[in-house]
């Protein structure tokens, strides 16, 4: 291959990985097999060979994807060089093998373009009963025309306000039998230390931890710019234990503070884009970098 003209997939191909392959042609069937297992992330291999249900001939297959559900054949062809499209001659040998292979249906990937005739011949696939379908696909280096209108960086920025229970203001509610548990032990009117951590019913058995209260239950935000929360809490048959005794409680008023900041971050695609992946029936147009085909390896003709 290295007298011969070499065509941008190859140069592609090259810059890619770092050099050439032997075989004419196998630097598109690579690409586009790798181009498929970035799109599916499904088992995808490339020049296989599959022998015949009918006839026992030996086809090589530029590509097979394997799923749970089906197997496709990745048919791959690299006419930059003489800059000529795929022709329906390409797509009836495709339907050829296939009818003649335990295969599923067929992907066609063109480094060029179609003629009318592969793409109508191609339709005719899809609702001819005794033909399986092939879908086709440009494969092919990205141009500046296929970057535009596309989104290439997202910035978010986000407001945050979180609220800082340990400087809010709470004011208990309690029952009546709280009350008069409060006279009787003479503490009305008086200042009280107690460490709240659990809420109990009236039993004594612990039901709730002040840290999946605080969590489960924020505090009412009516506007985002309010400088506090403001609002009670019901807390009716929940008990609070001070020196061994319980305390029934109804609400805890609160008022919080907000503590606020702000946080950006961006989301923009790793690498450059090299290569342009679409179908014809417009379910896949996307452009894959450099950086998602360099995170790939090959393994015994298989694209990990």
């Amino acid at each position: 291959m290295s007298k011969k003209q070499k065509s941008p997939i190859d140069e592609l191909f090259n810059e890619l990985y770092g050099y050439y392959p032997n075989k004419a042609g196998q630097a598109y069937e690579i690409i586009s097999a790798a181009a498929i297992k970035i799109l599916t992330g499904k088992q995808v291999k490339y020049d296989q060979h599959v022998r015949g249900k009918f006839s026992g001939t030996d086809y090589q297959l530029d590509g097979e994807i394997v799923s749970d559900d089906d197997k496709k054949m990745l048919e791959a062809k690299d006419y930059t060089i003489d800059d000529r499209k795929v022709g329906r001659g390409d797509l009836q040998k495709l339907a050829g093998a296939l009818n003649d292979l335990d295969i599923d249906k067929g992907l066609f990937a063109s480094a060029t373009d179609y003629t009318k005739p592969a793409d109508k011949y191609a339709d005719s696939t899809k609702i001819n009963p005794n033909q399986k379908q092939i879908d086709l696909f440009h494969i092919r280096p990205t141009t500046e025309l296929d970057e535009k209108g596309r989104i290439k960086k997202f910035v978010i920025r986000m407001h945050i306000a979180v609220p800082n229970f340990e400087k809010g203001q709470y004011r208990y509610e309690w029952t009546d039998e709280a009350i008069k548990k409060f006279e009787e032990k003479d503490l009305i009117n008086k200042e009280v230390s107690m460490s709240l951590s659990e809420f109990y019913d009236k039993e004594g058995n612990v039901i709730l931890t002040l840290m999946d209260f605080t969590r489960n239950k924020q505090p009412d935000h009516k506007k985002f710019d309010d400088d506090f929360a403001v609002g009670f809490w019901d807390l009716s048959n929940y008990f609070i234990k001070f020196k061994n005794d319980f305390y029934g409680i109804k609400k805890i008023h609160y008022k919080i503070p907000y503590d606020r900041g702000e946080n950006e971050f961006t989301i923009e695609s790793d690498g450059k884009p090299k290569i342009l992946i679409k179908s014809f029936d417009g379910k896949t147009d996307k452009l894959l970098t450099d950086e998602q085909f360099k995170k790939l390896s090959f393994d015994d003709k298989e694209v990990i």
